[in-house]
């Protein structure tokens, strides 16, 4: 290829030699012969009157519209800050209406993409970039590998794209990092939006890479919050927040799964009392959950608070290079002939089945459909039940919830074809489910519609699952399935079906279904405040702004009468407060030991150990633990003899499975599909494996594996020479290996 290529190019250069030299020929031979065309016996005029093709006129673009003129300038925005390149071909452009609207822009080329969720202010919420992998390698056994980036590089990358992302009071800091191993390894960072320097409800999760920016999202990309932002300096100290909190504390005594000991259970109280914080300027103590009930489970409303960041100046946006590609403006265009929510209306009012005669319609929203032109409508249209239109509803229980100031709005959310207007689907919530007798349907009806929808929705979990007859299940209109096991009920597995009193239609669906649960016995019980005084002291007390419901239905707060029509009751603003920081993390306090008991991560982790000094592996072992692979507890234990279950342990975790030791089931199930249980007859999970045993199990599913087997014509030499190569000790071969020798081995294979 590279041959034929150099020829072309030796050809191209002899051809552009070659016809000055004829032309020049040309003149000399024939000085006087007359030629029309020759260029050096013409005039000027004569040039003038030489046909030509005519220059190509820019084309002007048509006027934009409003819609499209604002989408033009958050895109400018949001390629400026995200760096997004005018190379790609394409963009998809949805736009998602409410209190905060939204944009949800997707740029893709041939190999990559990037998706940015925006609000309308140009604050990004969240962004993903892909790329295809570069590397032609097309080895997808196992195959795990540090990243290419070093830890160092990925906190000084990651902090400068937190710098770009946050502006204004909102800040954060790079913490930490989990290693993702695997062939494109990455860091993710996780923590807290700070505001004016302290912590808030707002968390984000940030992953970056050799490449750069991976992916970013904040907790609040579908939320945020209203009034202005209270200043951090507290009118209560810190000693007096601590008593506050502490009073509040509430716990229960039961058993709960021991999760390092299979088939066991510790006695262990457990906080159930409610979320409490102390107010940071009243000093108040409050209880955040009965607060948030007295609203009545209430639609909530919540918008950007404070002021709106500052446009993004014209001459920043040219410094970006950032312009409005071909490609951008064909998706804009996309938007030139939608019909706006007026023009919807007007269609699907034709469908009189809908009723939409007494509802008003709300919002229109739009999203680009993977084809790029189809865009759907979803519109929702609200009507105040009243007690001349009941809508088959009971009329008591319109009079009880009229009386009491309740919720009375009904809603229909419809999905349409936004430039046809084609209706593509309809659902409908009521205030009131109790229907008047003529109207609702039977029990036995309902059960029947529903188990018939789930029959046709999901079949083969249908058959596993049956009418869920405990408590709590099936006391509304909501028919709950769940999954029966020789005789007996898993409600955590179930399928749930709302059916329409009226019409006999559904009106939702959900579905909810995985697997395992585990239980055991106890001695002596420490007494009850002796397990609060332990729970209270193993958390941390906190300044910080916790999320404040603030009621909208009140006249002082009519400057949200606008959200009140549109059926919410609260919006959320931020409050100064002390509260216990990383109360979720304390599970609870073990009744036995009196030892507070912190729950484990259960996506991703690193570990940390106090039983490393002195150790040699120790760089590698805490190299894996970064990775989040190694052992939960605190110890490594390096010297302990290497089991099956610890070395498939370390294994399945480089290989990025989430691992429960001991479960043998599912140990041995994934071992199997990473092709890493051992063919040796006398495996067992909780045998003592040699150093080659281990090397065997960590090259054979690889992509030494063949080679290693080739090799190996006498014993393990194959294996040997290899694992050698790779920068691992194969001495004494046909020893008991430890934990810390295996972290060594998998440490130089993942660093190769």
């Amino acid at each position: 290829m590279k041959r034929t290529l150099s020829i072309l190019l030796a050809l191209v250069m002899v051809l552009g030699l070659t016809v000055p030299a004829l032309a020049a020929a040309s003149d000399t031979a024939a000085p006087e012969a007359e030629d029309e065309y020759a260029v050096d016996d013409m005039m000027p005029e004569d040039l003038e009157e030489m046909p030509s093709l005519p220059a190509p006129e820019e084309e002007q673009p048509a006027e934009q519209t409003e819609m499209e003129a604002e989408l033009t300038d958050l895109i400018l925005r949001v390629k400026a800050t995200l760096e997004v390149d005018n190379q790609y071909d394409d963009l998809t452009s949805d736009y998602h209406d409410g209190v905060t609207p939204q944009w949800s822009l997707t740029w893709s080329d041939a190999g990559r993409q990037m998706t940015a969720l925006v609000r309308q202010d140009g604050t990004i919420l969240s962004a993903d970039y892909w790329e295809e992998s570069q590397d032609n390698d097309s080895f997808y056994g196992f195959d795990p590998a540090f990243p290419t980036l070093s830890a160092d590089q990925a906190d000084e990358l990651a902090q400068e794209w937190l710098d770009k992302l946050l502006q204004g009071e909102e800040s954060a800091r790079v913490d930490g990092s989990y290693a993702g191993t695997g062939r494109d390894g990455y860091y993710r960072y996780t923590g807290v939006v700070e505001k004016n320097g302290l912590p808030s409800p707002v968390t984000f999760a940030l992953i970056v890479n050799s490449r750069g920016l991976s992916s970013f999202y904040r907790s609040d990309s579908y939320s945020g919050y209203v009034g202005r932002l209270p200043e951090p300096e507290p009118a209560v100290k810190k000693a007096a927040g601590a008593k506050g909190l502490a009073g509040a504390v509430e716990m229960e005594l039961y058993y709960v799964s021991d999760g390092e000991n299979e088939g066991r259970a510790r006695l262990r109280y457990v906080p159930v009392g409610p979320y409490a914080v102390v107010d940071a300027h009243s000093g108040e103590t409050v209880d955040m959950d009965a607060l948030y009930a007295s609203f009545g489970g209430g639609a909530m409303a919540a918008g950007a608070y404070g002021r709106a960041p500052e446009p993004m100046a014209e001459a920043a946006m040219s410094d970006s290079g950032a312009y409005v590609t071909e490609a951008e403006r064909q998706s804009i265009s996309q938007y030139g002939d939608v019909l706006d929510g007026s023009a919807l209306d007007i269609e699907l009012r034709k469908l009189t089945a809908l009723g939409l005669d007494a509802f008003q319609l709300q919002r229109c929203s739009y999203a680009m459909a993977p084809d790029g032109e189809t865009i759907a409508a979803s519109l929702r249209y609200v009507t105040e039940m009243t007690a001349e239109q009941l809508y088959g509803c009971s009329q008591d229980s319109f009079q009880q919830v009229e009386a009491a100031g309740g919720e009375l709005t009904i809603y229909k959310d419809l999905t349409a074809d936004a430039k046809t207007g084609r209706l593509l689907s309809v659902s409908t919530t009521y205030p009131i489910y109790e229907r008047d007798e003529a109207v609702t349907m039977t029990e036995t009806n309902r059960v029947r519609a529903a188990e018939n929808f789930i029959g046709l929705a999901a079949p083969e979990l249908a058959e596993q699952a049956a009418l869920c007859t405990l408590s709590g299940y099936n006391e509304g209109e909501r028919v709950t399935f769940a999954q029966v096991h020789e005789g007996y009920f898993f409600p955590e597995n179930s399928l749930s079906v709302t059916v329409n009193p009226g019409s006999g239609t559904v009106d939702s669906y959900s579905l909810d279904w995985d697997e395992d649960v585990k239980f055991g016995p106890a001695d002596k019980v420490i007494e009850p405040e002796a397990a609060k005084a332990a729970y209270a002291g193993a958390l941390d007390v906190t300044l910080g702004y916790v999320a404040w419901p603030l009621d909208i239905t009140l006249e002082e707060n009519a400057v949200y009468a606008d959200l009140l029509a549109q059926g919410y009751t609260y919006v959320e603003e931020l409050h100064l407060a002390w509260y216990y920081e990383g109360k979720d993390a304390v599970a609870g306090v073990d009744a036995v030991t009196g030892e507070a008991i912190v729950a484990e991560d259960a996506g991703e982790q690193t570990y940390t150990y106090d039983d490393l000094d002195g150790v040699a592996q120790a760089e590698q072992i805490e190299a894996l633990a970064r990775a989040g692979i190694g052992f939960a507890g605190g110890r490594f234990e390096p010297e302990a003899e290497l089991t099956g279950r610890d070395a498939l342990t370390l294994l399945l975790q480089a290989a990025g499975q989430s691992v429960d030791k001991w479960d043998d089931g599912t140990l041995a199930e994934q071992a199997a599909r990473h092709g890493l249980m051992p063919e040796d007859e006398d495996f067992e999970l909780d045998g003592t494996l040699t150093r080659m045993a281990f090397i065997r199990m960590l090259l054979r599913p690889s992509r030494y594996g063949d080679a290693a087997e080739l090799l190996s014509v006498e014993a393990d030499r194959g294996y040997s020479v290899i694992a050698l190569a790779l920068g691992m000790d194969v001495s004494e071969p046909e020893e008991t290996a430890t934990r810390a020798d295996a972290a060594a081995m998998l440490c130089a294979f993942m660093s190769r």
